[in-house]
């Protein structure tokens, strides 16, 4: 288990891994979950990447060990982005968002696109992801709101359970794999999981600005992800300097449900850009 470190960013103490020293010819590279995710998503990966890099991944604010802070939007959570690397002295870096995640990193590249080396985006979308629709999410918020995130842990528990997640857990292990997703839920703020899936599910669409980002880019989705699927076609059409890796066997979370190809595919993004 990695250490949990933690920095003031704004409002915030965002708690972050870094493993891996700082090497003066090989840009960092930064770790961003997605929705009622956390660090832990990336646990087993950052080691891998770290023989002669630093590697960073943090907890957005309402979710792992970070504070718990509205508002819940695209701009606070940019600004959190920004606000990390600031306080860790970070110029540059090769960034990967998963899911939410990825709709963090697309808008903070937009704004700052000198701050990224490159980026890789991962079961993400543009725009809106609708995963729920709004009765769905309403009928959630209730019941986070009495009980607490973790009283969605019975529903994900008891749900169809695919192939391609059932590949997940046995990477981990059944035990494991379902402790890490209660200690998230655990550890999520309900107000952050009310607000954020209504904003996943209505905001605009960056995928036209995206024709002007140039930054080195792999968009990667697992194969068997169908609600992100068109939208990372979109976005490899879209962006300039893009190229679209499907990682067979796989969902919504490939770093757990194919790992090899997973981690091929993020090593040779990293080996075919700069640094």
């Amino acid at each position: 288990m990695h250490v949990s470190h933690f920095v003031a960013n704004g409002v915030l103490q965002t708690a972050y891994w870094s493993i891996g020293e700082a090497h003066e010819r090989k840009t960092p590279f930064i770790l961003v979950h997605g929705f009622t995710g956390s660090k832990l998503d990336f646990q087993d990966q950052l080691a891998w990447f770290s023989s002669n890099r630093r590697v960073v991944a943090y907890d957005q604010r309402g979710h792992g060990e970070t504070t718990n802070a509205t508002p819940y939007d695209f701009y606070s959570l940019v600004n959190d982005f920004f606000g990390l690397i600031d306080a860790l002295n970070i110029k540059k870096a090769h960034v990967l968002g998963h899911s939410m995640g990825g709709m963090v990193v697309m808008r903070a590249a937009l704004a700052q696109p000198q701050r990224f080396e490159s980026i890789i985006l991962m079961d993400t979308a543009p725009g809106p992801a609708g995963l729920f629709g709004q009765d769905v999410r309403l009928q959630l918020a209730e019941l986070v709101a009495e009980h607490g995130c973790a009283a969605l842990l019975d529903g994900m528990q008891n749900g169809r359970q695919p192939a391609h997640m059932r590949r997940g857990m046995e990477h981990l292990g059944h035990k494991e794999h379902w402790r890490r997703i209660r200690v998230k839920l655990q550890q999520m703020d309900p107000l952050a999981f009310t607000e954020l899936a209504d904003l996943m599910a209505e905001h605009p669409s960056v995928l036209s600005s995206l024709a002007n980002l140039e930054t080195p880019t792999t968009v990667i989705v697992g194969a068997k992800d169908k609600p992100f699927l068109k939208s990372s076609k979109a976005m490899a059409a879209t962006l300039p300097n893009a190229k679209l890796v499907k990682i067979a066997r796989a969902g919504h979370s490939p770093q757990y449900e194919n790992t090899e190809p997973w981690r091929e595919a993020v090593d040779t993004h990293l080996a075919g850009v700069i640094s």
